[in-house]
């Protein structure tokens, strides 16, 4: 792990850690999670979500190692949902559930690998390296899709993940909330 809280090793994507996935496109764009969208048969789905629009616990994941190279990624807000490789007829990723609602099944978590390709930078990709999780289009407006594709290098595949409860990143919520009851109390 970096002096930030950022991930930097395989090894570190266990423990039921609190992190947000942050695009290189923009460090205020996240990935995000978004209500199920008229194509995603109910299910919620990931969008791009900008940190400044607030909301934060919309980009909050858990993440669990689920064997050597590989981990699992759950929404904080309701554990029971995780990122899927599966997507809406739009290709947009949605989170699936575990325990199925059509016939109670249970499944086993979506697997996700990555490599890291600079510092803290990685392609989230699936399992095989077959699809990387992509911003479409490379597009940082609020809900833009993200969805899975091939690997071809672009920014709009590279990821950081930063662990939430890590003291560097308190001190910036901390400094952050400061900064903007100061700026509230000069407004009012």
């Amino acid at each position: 792990m970096d002096a930030y809280g950022n991930l930097d090793s395989i090894g570190e994507f266990s423990g039921n850690k609190r992190i947000r996935l942050i695009s290189y496109l923009d460090p205020d764009v996240a990935l995000g999670v978004f209500p199920p969208t008229p194509d995603s048969s109910g299910w919620s789905v990931a969008g791009v979500h900008r940190l400044s629009a607030g909301s934060p616990g919309q980009t909050v994941m858990r993440v669990n190692a689920l064997g050597p190279g590989r981990f699992s990624l759950a929404w904080d807000a309701d554990t029971s949902q995780y990122l899927s490789w599966e997507g809406a007829s739009s290709g947009q990723l949605i989170l699936e559930q575990l325990s199925q609602p059509q016939d109670g099944d249970r499944v086993d978590p979506p697997e996700f690998a990555l490599d890291f390709v600079e510092l803290c930078w990685f392609a989230l990709n699936d399992p095989y390296h077959g699809a990387v999780v992509d911003v479409s289009e490379s597009g940082t407006g609020e809900g833009n899709p993200v969805i899975s594709f091939s690997w071809n290098g672009g920014a709009n595949q590279l990821w950081r993940a930063q662990w939430l409860d890590h003291p560097a990143a308190a001190e910036r919520a901390d400094a952050g909330a400061q900064q903007l009851r100061q700026t509230q109390q000069g407004a009012g």
